[in-house]
């Protein structure tokens, strides 16, 4: 499952550059009143025609999620969990998902949540695998899990690293979008940035 930011970046470059495997990289558009779809959807479009361009060959599709008309921001991990189910499913011999989750990340709130989207998962998997769909074994796994921010951008040239996007507020301008550089992600980013001495 890949966003287009830093995290899911650096997991697609893993795998693509140290496994072997054949990956379906699935994009969830997610439209809800922080307005960042169109600024994620650039980012992705542009590093996935990088990876392929200078790694090896994979298949990419995306779904969207339209959440516009709520009030409510949905929780990214439920939403990606169902998405995920489908995704699975529509994979002949699909027995593991990725995502790009890092350990530091996830306080103990976040990780009960993690577990509750693993859970919902299951759930609907086993639905499909009633209908003989799907595959016996499935599992979720975290390519970077045990990375710091630090090495997860060392991980991605800079002009890759230039092309993620990791903004919950995008603001819109002429010729595109900018960042906020007030939320979490933008604060934390530049923190990084800062103790690198990189751009980023």
């Amino acid at each position: 499952m890949f966003s287009g930011g830093l995290d899911s970046t650096a997991m697609l470059v893993k795998l693509l550059t140290e496994t072997p495997d054949d990956l379906r990289v699935h994009h969830v558009r997610m439209v809800n009143r922080e307005g960042r779809a169109e600024a994620e959807q650039a980012a992705v479009e542009s590093i996935v025609a990088w990876c392929r361009s200078r790694y090896r060959p994979f298949r990419y599709s995306e779904s969207g999620l339209d959440f516009a008309g709520l009030e409510a921001i949905p929780i990214d991990f439920l939403s990606i969990a169902y998405v995920a189910c489908q995704v699975a499913i529509d994979t002949p011999g699909c027995t593991r998902i990725a995502v790009g989750t890092l350990a530091r990340d996830l306080d103990e709130v976040k990780r009960s949540v993690s577990v509750t989207q693993r859970r919902v998962f299951e759930t609907m998997y086993e639905v499909y695998r009633a209908r003989k769909l799907g595959e016996e074994r499935l599992e979720w796994i975290y390519p970077v899990y045990a990375f710091s921010k630090a090495q997860v951008a060392s991980l991605l040239a800079p002009e890759l690293r230039a092309l993620t996007w990791s903004c919950r507020r995008p603001v819109a301008t002429p010729s595109g979008y900018r960042i906020c550089g007030t939320c979490k992600p933008c604060r934390f980013r530049a923190e990084v940035a800062a103790a690198m001495q990189i751009s980023l």
